[in-house]
Protein backbone atom coordinates (compact mmCIF):
# COMPACT_ATOMS: atom_id res chain seq x y z
CA UNK A 1 0.00 0.00 0.00
CA UNK A 2 1.25 3.39 -1.23
CA UNK A 3 0.18 6.22 1.60
CA UNK A 4 -1.31 9.08 -0.91
CA UNK A 5 0.68 12.78 0.34
CA UNK A 6 -1.37 14.76 -1.13
CA UNK A 7 -4.86 14.81 -3.33
CA UNK A 8 -7.73 17.46 -4.25
CA UNK A 9 -10.41 19.20 -1.75
CA UNK A 10 -12.76 16.99 -3.62
CA UNK A 11 -10.50 13.80 -3.00
CA UNK A 12 -10.60 14.60 0.78
CA UNK A 13 -14.86 15.05 0.58
CA UNK A 14 -14.76 11.76 -1.20
CA UNK A 15 -12.95 10.20 1.14
CA UNK A 16 -14.41 11.49 4.07
CA UNK A 17 -17.97 10.66 2.70
CA UNK A 18 -16.72 7.24 1.39
CA UNK A 19 -14.88 5.76 4.05
CA UNK A 20 -15.05 7.38 7.52
CA UNK A 21 -18.58 8.42 7.77
CA UNK A 22 -20.11 4.59 6.88
CA UNK A 23 -17.42 4.32 9.97
CA UNK A 24 -19.23 7.10 11.99
CA UNK A 25 -22.50 5.98 11.22
CA UNK A 26 -21.45 2.38 12.75
CA UNK A 27 -20.06 3.95 15.55
CA UNK A 28 -23.04 5.87 15.88
CA UNK A 29 -25.13 2.41 15.90
CA UNK A 30 -22.92 0.99 18.40
CA UNK A 31 -22.69 3.82 20.62
CA UNK A 32 -26.76 4.32 20.66
CA UNK A 33 -27.18 0.33 22.27
CA UNK A 34 -24.58 1.75 25.20
CA UNK A 35 -26.82 5.13 25.30
CA UNK A 36 -29.71 2.86 25.73
CA UNK A 37 -27.90 1.20 28.37
CA UNK A 38 -27.49 4.63 30.22
CA UNK A 39 -30.83 5.93 29.73
CA UNK A 40 -32.20 2.54 31.56
CA UNK A 41 -30.49 2.44 34.01
CA UNK A 42 -28.93 6.20 34.80
CA UNK A 43 -31.04 6.49 37.64
CA UNK A 44 -29.37 3.64 39.27
CA UNK A 45 -25.82 4.92 39.02
CA UNK A 46 -27.21 7.89 40.25
CA UNK A 47 -28.53 6.94 43.11
CA UNK A 48 -26.75 3.66 44.34
CA UNK A 49 -23.61 4.05 42.58
CA UNK A 50 -22.51 7.83 42.36
CA UNK A 51 -18.69 7.14 42.32
CA UNK A 52 -19.20 4.77 39.06
CA UNK A 53 -21.29 7.70 37.66
CA UNK A 54 -17.99 10.02 38.38
CA UNK A 55 -15.66 7.23 36.83
CA UNK A 56 -17.77 6.41 33.81
CA UNK A 57 -16.46 9.16 31.47
CA UNK A 58 -12.98 8.41 32.21
CA UNK A 59 -13.90 5.08 31.84
CA UNK A 60 -15.30 5.55 28.80
CA UNK A 61 -13.06 7.91 26.89
CA UNK A 62 -9.86 6.47 28.21
CA UNK A 63 -10.56 2.94 27.20
CA UNK A 64 -11.18 4.12 24.02
CA UNK A 65 -8.15 6.37 24.18
CA UNK A 66 -5.98 3.60 24.79
CA UNK A 67 -7.10 1.26 22.41
CA UNK A 68 -7.20 4.07 19.55
CA UNK A 69 -3.71 4.95 19.97
CA UNK A 70 -3.33 1.37 19.90
CA UNK A 71 -4.68 1.24 16.21
CA UNK A 72 -2.56 4.31 15.40
CA UNK A 73 0.46 2.44 16.31
CA UNK A 74 -0.07 -0.60 14.49
CA UNK A 75 -1.22 1.64 11.49
CA UNK A 76 2.50 3.60 11.52
CA UNK A 77 4.39 -0.26 11.79
CA UNK A 78 2.33 -1.30 9.05
CA UNK A 79 2.99 1.66 6.77
CA UNK A 80 6.47 1.83 7.85
CA UNK A 81 6.77 -2.10 7.34
CA UNK A 82 8.05 -3.14 10.98
CA UNK A 83 5.19 -5.67 11.36
CA UNK A 84 3.82 -8.15 9.19
CA UNK A 85 0.00 -7.53 8.35
CA UNK A 86 -0.86 -10.69 10.66
CA UNK A 87 -2.73 -10.90 14.06
CA UNK A 88 -0.14 -13.61 15.16
CA UNK A 89 2.33 -11.51 15.52
CA UNK A 90 4.38 -11.50 18.30
CA UNK A 91 4.71 -7.60 18.55
CA UNK A 92 0.67 -7.40 17.87
CA UNK A 93 0.71 -9.24 21.18
CA UNK A 94 2.83 -7.66 23.10
CA UNK A 95 1.05 -4.41 22.29
CA UNK A 96 -2.21 -5.03 23.30
CA UNK A 97 -1.03 -6.60 26.67
CA UNK A 98 0.57 -2.96 27.29
CA UNK A 99 -2.80 -1.57 26.41
CA UNK A 100 -4.41 -3.93 28.59
CA UNK A 101 -2.43 -2.90 31.69
CA UNK A 102 -2.35 0.76 30.68
CA UNK A 103 -6.09 -0.06 30.64
CA UNK A 104 -5.97 -0.87 34.21
CA UNK A 105 -3.87 1.70 35.45
CA UNK A 106 -5.91 4.95 35.13
CA UNK A 107 -8.92 3.13 37.17
CA UNK A 108 -7.55 3.36 40.40
CA UNK A 109 -7.08 7.12 40.19
CA UNK A 110 -10.50 7.85 38.77
CA UNK A 111 -11.84 5.72 42.04
CA UNK A 112 -10.11 7.62 44.51
CA UNK A 113 -11.50 10.72 43.15
CA UNK A 114 -15.18 9.15 43.02
CA UNK A 115 -15.13 7.88 46.03
CA UNK A 116 -13.72 11.60 47.53
CA UNK A 117 -16.45 13.19 45.29
CA UNK A 118 -19.53 11.16 46.73
CA UNK A 119 -18.22 10.27 49.52
CA UNK A 120 -19.82 6.80 49.35
CA UNK A 121 -16.75 4.78 50.82
CA UNK A 122 -19.03 2.03 52.25
CA UNK A 123 -19.44 0.60 48.40
CA UNK A 124 -16.06 2.16 47.51
CA UNK A 125 -14.63 -1.57 47.64
CA UNK A 126 -16.83 -3.21 45.72
CA UNK A 127 -16.87 -0.43 42.69
CA UNK A 128 -13.03 -1.24 42.44
CA UNK A 129 -13.81 -4.79 42.38
CA UNK A 130 -16.75 -4.23 39.52
CA UNK A 131 -14.32 -2.10 37.96
CA UNK A 132 -11.75 -4.15 37.53
CA UNK A 133 -12.74 -7.06 36.48
CA UNK A 134 -14.80 -5.37 34.18
CA UNK A 135 -11.79 -3.65 32.91
CA UNK A 136 -9.82 -6.92 31.98
CA UNK A 137 -12.60 -8.97 29.84
CA UNK A 138 -13.29 -5.86 28.05
CA UNK A 139 -9.62 -4.58 27.48
CA UNK A 140 -9.12 -8.04 26.31
CA UNK A 141 -11.58 -7.74 23.84
CA UNK A 142 -10.82 -4.64 22.83
CA UNK A 143 -7.15 -5.16 22.14
CA UNK A 144 -7.63 -8.09 19.51
CA UNK A 145 -10.45 -6.52 17.52
CA UNK A 146 -8.20 -3.23 17.68
CA UNK A 147 -6.11 -5.85 15.74
CA UNK A 148 -8.50 -7.05 13.30
CA UNK A 149 -9.51 -3.35 12.46
CA UNK A 150 -6.38 -2.43 11.62
CA UNK A 151 -4.84 -5.18 9.84
CA UNK A 152 -7.70 -6.25 7.85
CA UNK A 153 -8.45 -2.88 5.82
CA UNK A 154 -4.31 -2.56 5.45
CA UNK A 155 -4.66 -6.00 3.72
CA UNK A 156 -7.28 -4.68 1.58
CA UNK A 157 -5.92 -1.37 0.25
CA UNK A 158 -7.53 0.68 2.47
CA UNK A 159 -6.66 3.61 4.74
CA UNK A 160 -6.77 2.08 8.76
CA UNK A 161 -6.42 5.49 9.74
CA UNK A 162 -9.83 6.46 8.38
CA UNK A 163 -11.58 3.98 9.60
CA UNK A 164 -9.84 2.02 13.21
CA UNK A 165 -10.12 4.49 15.38
CA UNK A 166 -13.84 5.86 14.90
CA UNK A 167 -15.11 2.36 15.07
CA UNK A 168 -13.06 1.26 18.22
CA UNK A 169 -13.80 4.10 20.64
CA UNK A 170 -17.53 3.47 20.00
CA UNK A 171 -16.74 -0.34 20.43
CA UNK A 172 -15.28 0.46 23.51
CA UNK A 173 -18.20 3.05 24.09
CA UNK A 174 -20.70 0.20 23.26
CA UNK A 175 -18.83 -2.42 25.88
CA UNK A 176 -17.96 -0.32 28.87
CA UNK A 177 -21.52 0.62 29.61
CA UNK A 178 -23.56 -2.85 29.10
CA UNK A 179 -20.54 -4.73 30.87
CA UNK A 180 -20.52 -2.23 33.88
CA UNK A 181 -24.09 -2.72 34.16
CA UNK A 182 -23.83 -6.38 33.59
CA UNK A 183 -21.27 -7.02 36.46
CA UNK A 184 -23.15 -4.04 38.50
CA UNK A 185 -26.21 -6.80 38.15
CA UNK A 186 -23.92 -9.89 38.53
CA UNK A 187 -22.84 -8.54 42.25
CA UNK A 188 -26.02 -7.67 43.10
CA UNK A 189 -27.73 -10.83 42.43
CA UNK A 190 -24.88 -13.49 41.64
CA UNK A 191 -22.21 -12.50 44.15
CA UNK A 192 -20.01 -15.80 43.83
CA UNK A 193 -20.45 -15.90 40.24
CA UNK A 194 -19.24 -12.42 40.26
CA UNK A 195 -16.12 -13.29 42.43
CA UNK A 196 -15.01 -15.93 40.25
CA UNK A 197 -15.44 -13.88 37.47
CA UNK A 198 -13.03 -11.43 39.00
CA UNK A 199 -10.18 -14.11 40.13
CA UNK A 200 -10.38 -15.17 36.22
CA UNK A 201 -9.34 -11.34 35.68
CA UNK A 202 -6.28 -11.55 38.09
CA UNK A 203 -5.61 -14.78 36.55
CA UNK A 204 -5.50 -13.43 32.84
CA UNK A 205 -3.31 -10.54 33.60
CA UNK A 206 -0.80 -12.86 35.47
CA UNK A 207 -1.12 -15.08 32.75
CA UNK A 208 -0.58 -12.23 30.14
CA UNK A 209 2.81 -10.82 32.34
CA UNK A 210 4.71 -14.05 32.14
CA UNK A 211 4.05 -14.35 28.13
CA UNK A 212 4.71 -10.68 27.23
CA UNK A 213 7.16 -8.26 27.54
CA UNK A 214 6.27 -4.23 28.17
CA UNK A 215 8.17 -2.29 25.23
CA UNK A 216 9.19 0.36 27.51
CA UNK A 217 8.90 3.79 25.34
CA UNK A 218 5.60 3.43 24.77
CA UNK A 219 4.10 1.90 28.45
CA UNK A 220 5.94 5.11 30.42
CA UNK A 221 5.06 7.73 27.46
CA UNK A 222 1.56 6.77 27.57
CA UNK A 223 1.05 5.74 31.43
CA UNK A 224 2.60 9.34 32.06
CA UNK A 225 -0.03 11.29 29.91
CA UNK A 226 -2.78 8.81 30.97
CA UNK A 227 -2.09 10.55 34.70
CA UNK A 228 -2.97 13.52 33.46
CA UNK A 229 -5.64 12.54 31.32
CA UNK A 230 -7.13 10.59 34.47
CA UNK A 231 -6.78 14.05 35.89
CA UNK A 232 -8.90 15.61 33.25
CA UNK A 233 -11.32 12.65 33.32
CA UNK A 234 -12.15 13.18 36.71
CA UNK A 235 -13.45 16.39 36.18
CA UNK A 236 -15.74 15.73 33.35
CA UNK A 237 -16.92 12.91 35.89
CA UNK A 238 -17.42 15.26 38.53
CA UNK A 239 -19.22 17.82 36.18
CA UNK A 240 -21.69 14.67 35.17
CA UNK A 241 -22.63 13.60 38.51
CA UNK A 242 -22.73 17.08 39.81
CA UNK A 243 -25.38 17.99 36.97
CA UNK A 244 -26.81 14.17 36.95
CA UNK A 245 -30.22 15.26 37.75
CA UNK A 246 -30.51 17.77 35.22
CA UNK A 247 -29.68 15.63 32.61
CA UNK A 248 -31.53 12.60 34.23
CA UNK A 249 -34.80 14.85 33.46
CA UNK A 250 -34.29 15.91 29.95
CA UNK A 251 -34.17 12.02 29.39
CA UNK A 252 -32.37 12.07 25.78
CA UNK A 253 -29.51 14.01 26.54
CA UNK A 254 -28.59 10.89 28.99
CA UNK A 255 -29.08 8.51 25.94
CA UNK A 256 -26.73 10.58 23.51
CA UNK A 257 -24.17 11.21 25.80
CA UNK A 258 -21.95 7.87 24.69
CA UNK A 259 -22.77 9.04 21.07
CA UNK A 260 -21.87 12.74 21.39
CA UNK A 261 -19.07 12.13 23.30
CA UNK A 262 -17.93 9.08 20.90
CA UNK A 263 -18.55 11.09 17.73
CA UNK A 264 -16.38 14.27 19.16
CA UNK A 265 -13.47 11.63 19.72
CA UNK A 266 -13.70 9.69 16.51
CA UNK A 267 -13.67 13.00 14.52
CA UNK A 268 -9.89 14.25 16.89
CA UNK A 269 -9.18 10.41 16.33
CA UNK A 270 -8.97 10.34 12.47
CA UNK A 271 -7.47 14.14 12.59
CA UNK A 272 -4.91 13.04 15.19
CA UNK A 273 -3.99 9.79 13.21
CA UNK A 274 -3.77 10.80 9.76
CA UNK A 275 -1.74 13.71 10.88
CA UNK A 276 0.60 11.15 12.85
CA UNK A 277 1.03 9.19 10.03
CA UNK A 278 1.92 12.31 7.95
CA UNK A 279 4.68 13.68 10.65
CA UNK A 280 6.18 10.29 10.75
CA UNK A 281 6.07 9.77 6.81
CA UNK A 282 7.42 13.05 6.38
CA UNK A 283 4.74 14.66 4.57
CA UNK A 284 3.55 17.03 7.56
CA UNK A 285 4.01 20.93 7.07
CA UNK A 286 2.69 22.47 10.61
CA UNK A 287 -0.27 23.19 12.29
CA UNK A 288 -1.61 24.63 8.68
CA UNK A 289 -0.97 21.75 6.93
CA UNK A 290 -2.65 21.39 3.69
CA UNK A 291 -3.79 18.25 3.56
CA UNK A 292 -4.95 18.43 7.15
CA UNK A 293 -7.17 21.52 6.86
CA UNK A 294 -8.49 19.94 3.70
CA UNK A 295 -9.13 16.85 6.16
CA UNK A 296 -10.77 18.81 8.74
CA UNK A 297 -13.31 21.11 6.04
CA UNK A 298 -14.25 17.08 4.64
CA UNK A 299 -15.20 15.88 7.99
CA UNK A 300 -17.20 19.10 8.78
CA UNK A 301 -18.89 18.57 6.00
CA UNK A 302 -20.37 15.09 7.06
CA UNK A 303 -21.15 16.73 10.65
CA UNK A 304 -24.53 17.97 10.08
CA UNK A 305 -25.16 14.46 9.15
CA UNK A 306 -24.06 12.73 11.86
CA UNK A 307 -25.41 15.63 14.61
CA UNK A 308 -29.10 15.12 12.85
CA UNK A 309 -28.60 10.84 13.65
CA UNK A 310 -27.34 11.66 17.26
CA UNK A 311 -30.09 13.97 18.00
CA UNK A 312 -33.12 11.97 16.23
CA UNK A 313 -31.81 8.66 17.41
CA UNK A 314 -31.72 9.92 21.13
CA UNK A 315 -35.31 11.09 20.51
CA UNK A 316 -36.72 8.19 19.37
CA UNK A 317 -34.71 6.04 21.98
CA UNK A 318 -36.25 8.38 24.68
CA UNK A 319 -39.69 8.53 23.38
CA UNK A 320 -40.45 4.68 21.83
CA UNK A 321 -38.32 2.89 23.91
CA UNK A 322 -38.13 4.15 27.31
CA UNK A 323 -41.24 5.65 27.13
CA UNK A 324 -39.93 9.49 28.17
CA UNK A 325 -41.49 12.99 26.73
CA UNK A 326 -38.41 15.05 25.17
CA UNK A 327 -37.94 18.58 24.33
CA UNK A 328 -37.37 19.22 20.61
CA UNK A 329 -33.83 21.66 20.57
CA UNK A 330 -32.75 22.68 17.06
CA UNK A 331 -30.07 24.42 18.11
CA UNK A 332 -28.81 21.37 18.67
CA UNK A 333 -27.03 20.52 15.20
CA UNK A 334 -25.04 23.60 14.88
CA UNK A 335 -23.49 23.82 18.06
CA UNK A 336 -23.06 20.25 17.76
CA UNK A 337 -20.63 21.41 14.21
CA UNK A 338 -19.00 24.52 16.22
CA UNK A 339 -17.66 22.09 18.83
CA UNK A 340 -16.97 18.84 16.30
CA UNK A 341 -14.65 21.73 14.37
CA UNK A 342 -12.95 22.89 17.61
CA UNK A 343 -11.97 19.35 18.67
CA UNK A 344 -10.42 18.72 14.91
CA UNK A 345 -8.26 22.07 15.38
CA UNK A 346 -6.85 21.37 18.90
CA UNK A 347 -6.34 17.82 17.47
CA UNK A 348 -4.11 18.38 14.65
CA UNK A 349 -2.63 21.46 17.07
CA UNK A 350 -1.93 18.46 19.84
CA UNK A 351 0.11 16.45 17.06
CA UNK A 352 2.64 19.34 16.09
CA UNK A 353 2.95 19.96 20.15
CA UNK A 354 3.95 16.77 21.38
CA UNK A 355 6.13 15.98 18.41
CA UNK A 356 7.81 18.94 19.26
CA UNK A 357 8.56 18.37 22.38
CA UNK A 358 9.93 15.03 21.49
CA UNK A 359 6.89 12.70 22.09
CA UNK A 360 5.04 9.98 19.74
CA UNK A 361 1.96 11.76 18.73
CA UNK A 362 0.76 8.20 17.84
CA UNK A 363 1.11 7.14 21.66
CA UNK A 364 0.28 10.53 23.48
CA UNK A 365 -2.30 12.49 20.41
CA UNK A 366 -5.61 10.56 20.15
CA UNK A 367 -5.60 10.04 24.35
CA UNK A 368 -5.65 13.28 24.49
CA UNK A 369 -7.84 14.93 22.07
CA UNK A 370 -10.28 12.26 22.57
CA UNK A 371 -10.01 12.90 26.63
CA UNK A 372 -10.42 16.73 25.80
CA UNK A 373 -13.28 15.94 23.35
CA UNK A 374 -14.71 13.85 26.34
CA UNK A 375 -14.65 17.33 29.00
CA UNK A 376 -16.11 19.42 26.10
CA UNK A 377 -18.99 17.04 25.57
CA UNK A 378 -19.65 16.70 28.78
CA UNK A 379 -19.86 20.49 29.60
CA UNK A 380 -21.85 20.86 26.33
CA UNK A 381 -24.23 17.78 27.14
CA UNK A 382 -24.84 19.84 30.51
CA UNK A 383 -25.64 22.77 28.44
CA UNK A 384 -28.02 21.21 26.29
CA UNK A 385 -29.69 18.98 29.14
CA UNK A 386 -29.70 22.75 30.71
CA UNK A 387 -31.30 24.32 27.90
CA UNK A 388 -33.90 21.99 27.11
CA UNK A 389 -35.48 21.57 30.89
Amino acid sequence: MIYREEGTLGGYFISAWKITFPALLISLGINFVSGAFLGKYFDKLMVSYPVLLVVLPGLMGLRGNIFGSLASRFTTALYLGEIRASIRERRVGENIYISVVLSILPIFLLWIVGTMKTGHVHMAFFALLILFASTVFVSLFLGYSTAMITILPFRRGLDPDSVASPLITSMADLLTIPILIFFILMYEYHVMSFYILFFISLLIILTMWRIYRIERRAFFEISGILLVLSAISSISGGVLETYSEIIHRSAVVSVIYPALLGSLGNYGGVVAAKTSTRLHLGYFEGVLDTAVMKEILSLISTGVFVSAVIYSGGYLISEKLLGRDVVFYPMFIPLYIFITSLVMFISAILVHIFHRFGLDPDNVSIPSITTIADLIGTVFAVIIAGLMI
